[in-house]
């Protein structure tokens, strides 16, 4: 089985090294624009794609939209990070599926491996049921 493809966005390239390092037995590709993630993901597919609320250019949620718009719903997880607010201003966001995960900012590093398992999990669970549905059609 191929190693799983994570897209991490955030302006801050110490922030990305952490994530990097954290992942580093799946293949990961980092990226500090949106405009250029943007191209990344119309080029190649992501399993999952860590996305900073704060970005030059687009932010987040505009970039969430973005892949929402170019990826089929049951091909990706997104983990949504922010320092600037809680879980509760992105409700709507939430409704509209534009993240299945949310980590406030600065992270714990345990606290981020859990929520990255629990999204892989996740993935797991979507592809399989994606499966289902086409193996009822």
């Amino acid at each position: 089985m191929e190693k799983l493809k994570i897209l991490a966005i955030d302006d801050e390239i110490g922030v990305l090294k952490i994530i990097k390092k954290i992942c580093n037995n799946y293949d990961v590709t980092t990226e500090t624009t949106s405009l250029r993630a943007i191209e990344m993901i119309k080029k190649e597919k992501f399993d999952i794609i860590i996305v900073d609320y704060q970005l030059p250019c687009i932010n987040g949620i505009e970039l969430l939209e973005e892949i929402k718009e170019e990826y089929d719903n049951s091909e990706y997880v997104s983990i949504f990070c922010t320092a600037y607010g809680t879980i509760h201003l992105f409700k709507e966001e939430i409704c509209k599926g534009l993240f299945s995960f949310f980590i406030e900012k600065p992270f714990e590093i345990e606290v981020f491996k859990e929520i990255l398992r629990k999204a892989i999990l996740h993935l797991e669970r979507k592809r399989i049921y994606a499966k289902l549905q086409i193996s009822n059609n």
